[in-house]
């Protein structure tokens, strides 16, 4: 996102609020129909951008509404901590989902040596661990792609708020902005952009926030992006020649 480049119609007075809110919200539905992750940006970028905007707006409101900056800090502060807490769950889940597949495709080979006294044979404890069914290692490996996409997305969702955080301190804090009303007024383009990405996030989501998905959809979709890029390629050789 170039926020500055996003906001300056609102902040500069070429865009009404009315205006500036739908093309927010027309922003928003072509990220959400532009790919099959698109509303999970959206729920990714919305709130980061929104807590971003209430807490700069919150220390600077009047004084009988100074609360509202401590409150505002939280609410950040309460994302970014949701945010590590996610991963880290996912983290976890991921590493026991792998260990249990392997465990549950693994056999473990008893070798059996002669007596020495009486010649017959003695089975030892087990010493060797084999996947002798590749097919059901294959398939139960394939069973935790939920989980490694969803700790995947765990960790976009931290980089792109701390992304989002860094960007709205320079817009916000701008040295070449010497009014605190123009920072005011991006700080309410912000705040805009993120509620209306958020609310067409779980518009699209239909409220459910939770990654999780199944396995021959996921192995689908990365066919489909597959031979999109592929077709695009042969596209551009095509155009080349």
């Amino acid at each position: 996102l170039h926020l500055k480049s996003r906001v300056t119609d609102y902040v500069e007075g070429y865009l009404e609020l009315g205006a500036f809110k739908e093309s927010c919200w027309d922003e928003a539905v072509n990220i959400a129909n532009g790919g099959s992750y698109g509303a999970t940006f959206l729920l990714a970028i919305g709130p980061a951008l929104v807590v971003e905007a209430d807490s700069f707006l919150g220390y600077r409101a009047s004084v009988l509404g100074s609360w509202r900056g401590p409150v505002s800090n939280a609410k950040r502060n309460a994302l970014f901590f949701r945010r590590k807490l996610a991963f880290t769950k996912a983290v976890l889940r991921t590493v026991r989902e792998s260990l249990k597949a392997i465990y549950e495709s693994a056999e473990f080979v008893q070798d059996a040596t002669p007596d020495q006294i009486t010649g017959r044979s003695r089975i030892k404890k087990p010493e060797r661990v084999v996947f002798s069914d590749k097919e059901l290692l294959k398939d139960n490996l394939s069973n935790t792609i939920p989980t490694i996409l969803d700790m995947a997305w765990s960790l976009n969702y931290i980089d792109i708020t701390n992304t989002l955080s860094a960007a709205c301190g320079k817009l916000f804090y701008d040295a070449n902005v010497s009014s605190w009303e123009e920072r005011l007024r991006r700080a309410e383009a912000v705040h805009i952009l993120g509620s209306q990405f958020w609310l067409v996030g779980l518009e699209i989501t239909g409220g459910n926030t939770t990654r999780a998905e199944n396995v021959d959809d996921i192995k689908a979709r990365a066919n489909a992006a597959f031979m999109e890029s592929l077709k695009k390629g042969m596209e551009n050789d095509s155009a080349q020649a």
